[in-house]
């Protein structure tokens, strides 16, 4: 995303985030499978602290993070000094979480 300069939950390709998902956690030999994602940035510098912060204002980012239905999640974070597209060229850092469960 910061390389690309874009902030969706769609992938630089413009395919739906869920199917990047399933390439590194896979529906395989499960019956269910779900996954969610919730993303934030800020320029220049964002904390753990501040992302969670701002994901508990917004509904439905709230939601993803106090759900029991997920059973396992992943975290990014990475800092751009000139992240360019979506970010003009600013300085960001950039917290992406993903949640799945499969049973």
């Amino acid at each position: 995303m910061a390389t690309a300069g874009f902030f969706t939950h769609e992938s630089a390709d413009g395919s739906a985030f869920w199917k990047r998902i399933q390439r590194y956690y896979s529906a395989s030999g499960f019956h269910f499978w779900s996954v969610g994602e919730n993303l934030v940035w800020t320029s220049p510098d964002l904390t753990a602290k501040q992302a969670v912060e701002m994901w508990m204002k917004s509904p439905p980012h709230r939601a993803n993070l106090l759900s029991t239905r997920w059973h396992q999640i992943g975290l990014a974070a990475v800092h751009s000094e000139n992240a360019p597209g979506s970010y003009g060229d600013r300085a960001v850092t950039i917290v992406t979480a993903d949640f799945g469960v499969r049973r």
